[in-house]
């Protein structure tokens, strides 16, 4: 949410005179406001009678200078930010209370104090004091809803914002009309401009429906404000925690205020309520000008712990004293006995009862990454529970993400004289940073784009790095520098190991790319070399055949002829013996020609019932041939089975083939050396190699092999 965002847009459309006279004007409501207030309070000194006869003049004039907050940081926002709706707002709510506490000692001296004093008296309260309700409560309905760019969420909360506008207009104009009497404190007035019982009578639901949709329109403003903070990362999330924790005050003070049966609760009520007047400007200030966001964490978290252990010490005092006291009838004699009773009680329990505060208070604050010593926790019980390499660095980039509340993470882990990206969280296919960086010894090398890059040691020797990057504008905290350490303490076995795996995988893959470079070899010299050579001796022998004369040596005739037989036959051996070692159908036309030739020449009946249409990386086409081949060998020699299927299709990356037969099942593939050698040579693809073979139930072999 860019709260700047309409302003380069006005200033091209309206020109910079239309800024000027917009900051200009914006400081007009806080003037009016002033005179607005200082009127009607002098008024309501001179008639004597205060709006508010609990909080006497004086709170309400404390509470007029606690609005005028508004006011002031209202202009400031409009004049810095003219375009910005948020300024007005917070101006506009201000001003209607100024004009509420105008009429109202209008009313009070010129309807009481001095009835007839003051012209139009009767009109000027109907008109400007209960009908300004509705708007304050519309402005509080929008400061939610706009709060902090200025913008709806969305489109579908327009409805919601045109229902409180709607609202608002039925309700001021339906209170201008009401035949009833207006009480406001002392004052019982009725409305110049009334309407008759008949049509009032016809109007009412209209109007009692606008009254329950306006506040139905505020709690939803009040629940988008709280959806926008769950789903909200970084800066935005700092933004609506300031404006949340400022507010959060009001609702308390007016539960005081209204079921409070004390003078001590009205007066913690009423302070609450001057607390949080004060406190929801300024956290809008804060976030829109976005100065030091990042501070509420602490304040949050200050105030939740102090709080809750007050109100323990409170309830745990009162439970003691009043309650005990009133069951036992404890005469004034014991009321030390219970008081030393709640203070051991406290002394007791105040130390379980912080640490669980404090816990409350962490995931309360940080969510997620409630404390460094939980999020060491989830890092090694991730490493301890996972074993694939990358599932291993995916959820250590995962931790350090969600830890730090940073809006990237990556692990890059060192394989030779590189530093290799292995993982990122959230997870990216196409990172905006090289997938290898050479490095220069032991030292850690520029990683561009990140806030904090910790290198990975063990026993002296750079293993890998950590890194994660903030929002703009948010810094990392001495805190997070100190869990970023002892994560990447914790990391450097783990990445040793990872690293082992991975020279591991990648020689065996180099053992089968040897193995497979050989085999194309050895065909291409058979093909070139001994076939030819054969090819070439039968044509000689047929064609010497073909000179004898057919009256001569019958003998040697047969002989000539069955020589050429055998070196056919010898010929299909070599032929088929290239094939097994590496079929030329499989370099020129890919996997799924080889699969058909298979079939075709399989030994039971057999069927492609699906192949990948294009080309696969060639080490991922050998492999899966090899697999179909080695699957119908073993069909031939021990299923007894009378057809089988070939299914190869690509999904998500990965290439699965599978090869099932109606044979008597029972295969075991430790009993042979064949599907044995398969698992490895799969296994050297990070690949897997299953074998489902139940008694009398027929046999699939199923290979699964990584093709990205």
């Amino acid at each position: 949410m860019d709260d700047n965002g309409p302003a380069p847009a006005a200033v091209a459309a309206g020109g910079a005179g239309t800024v000027r006279l917009a900051s200009l004007l914006a400081w007009l409501p806080l003037g009016l406001y002033g005179m607005f207030t200082a009127v009607g309070l002098v008024l309501q000194g001179l008639a004597g009678i205060p709006e508010d006869p609990m909080l006497g003049l004086g709170g309400v004039a404390v509470l007029s200078a606690a609005i005028g907050v508004w006011s002031v940081v209202g202009g400031l926002l409009a004049a810095r930010r003219p375009f910005h709706p948020i300024g007005w707002l917070l101006s506009g709510v201000a001003l209607v209370w100024a004009i509420q506490q105008c009429s109202f000692g209008y009313g009070a001296y010129g309807l009481v104090a001095h009835p007839g004093s003051l012209p139009a008296a009767t009109l000027l309260v109907v008109l400007l004091h209960r009908t300004m309700e509705p708007l304050t409560l519309l402005g509080a309905a929008l400061v939610f809803l706009l709060f902090p760019g200025g913008r709806l969420p969305s489109g579908r909360w327009r409805p919601v914002a045109w229902a409180g506008v709607a609202a608002a207009v039925v309700l001021v104009l339906g209170w201008i009309v009401d035949p009833g009497t207006l009480t406001i404190g002392p004052l019982e007035i009725r409305s110049p401009l009334q309407i008759g019982p008949a049509l009032h009578h016809i109007l009412t639901p209209p109007f009692v429906v606008a009254f329950l949709l306006l506040f139905v329109v505020l709690a939803a403003a009040v629940v988008s404000l709280l959806l926008r903070l769950r789903r909200a990362r970084g800066q935005a999330r700092q933004q609506l925690k300031w404006f949340a924790y400022a507010t959060a005050f009001l609702p308390v003070g007016f539960g005081l205020l209204f079921f409070g049966r004390s003078d001590a609760t009205d007066r913690i009520g009423t302070a609450l309520v001057v607390v949080a007047t004060v406190a929801t400007p300024l956290a809008v200030a804060i976030a829109v000008f976005k100065y030091r966001l990042y501070a509420i964490d602490v304040v949050l978290h200050k105030t939740v712990v102090i709080g809750v252990l007050g109100a323990f010490i409170t309830g745990v005092y009162v439970a003691a004293v009043a309650g005990l006291g009133q069951l036992l009838g404890a005469a004034g004699g014991s009321d030390l006995g219970l008081s030393i009773l709640a203070t051991a009680l406290v002394a007791v329990c105040f130390q379980p009862v912080r640490e669980r505060v404090q816990r409350l208070a962490d995931r309360l604050v940080y969510g997620p990454r409630a404390t460094p010593y939980e999020v060491v926790s989830r890092f090694a019980a991730a490493m301890a529970t996972t074993y694939a390499a990358g599932d291993l660095l995916q959820g250590m980039a995962r931790v350090l993400a969600e830890g730090t509340g940073a809006t990237s993470a990556s692990v890059w882990l060192r394989v030779g004289e590189r530093l290799h990206h292995a993982a990122s969280w959230p997870p990216v296919t196409r990172p905006d940073h090289p997938a290898a960086i050479r490095l220069a010894g032991e030292q850690l090398p520029a990683l561009a784009g990140v806030s904090r890059a910790v290198p990975v040691r063990h026993q002296g020797e750079l293993l890998g790095v950590l890194t994660l990057t903030k929002p703009p504008g948010e810094p990392v905290t001495p805190t997070e520098d100190a869990l970023l350490a002892d994560l990447a303490a914790q990391a450097g076995l783990a990445l040793r190991n990872v690293r082992l795996v991975e020279e591991l995988r990648a020689s065996r893959q180099r053992i089968v790319t040897a193995q497979d470079q050989e085999r194309r070899r050895i065909e291409r010299d058979i093909h070139d070399g001994a076939q030819q050579r054969l090819v070439s001796v039968a044509l000689a022998i047929r064609m010497a055949q073909q000179r004898l004369d057919p009256a001569g040596d019958l003998a040697l005739a047969d002989g000539l002829g069955r020589t050429a037989q055998q070196l056919d036959l010898a010929l299909a051996e070599l032929r088929e013996l290239a094939r097994g070692i590496h079929p030329a159908i499989l370099t020129e036309e890919g996997l799924g020609a080889a699969l058909q030739s298979l079939a075709e020449r399989a030994a039971v009946p057999a069927q492609v019932m699906a192949a990948p249409d294009g080309r696969l990386p060639p080490a991922v086409e050998s492999t899966a041939y090899f697999v179909v081949c080695e699957a119908l060998a073993n069909v031939a020699k021990h299923a007894r089975a009378s057809q089988a299927t070939i299914t190869a299709h690509q999904t998500s990356g990965r290439l699965q083939v599978a090869v099932a037969d109606d044979g008597v099942g029972g295969a075991d593939p430790a009993r042979g050396s064949g599907l044995g050698g398969l698992a490895d040579r799969v296994a050297a693809l990070d690949g897997r190699l299953e074998v489902h073979s139940p008694p009398g139930g027929g046999t699939q072999v199923v290979a699964e092999l990584p093709c990205a």
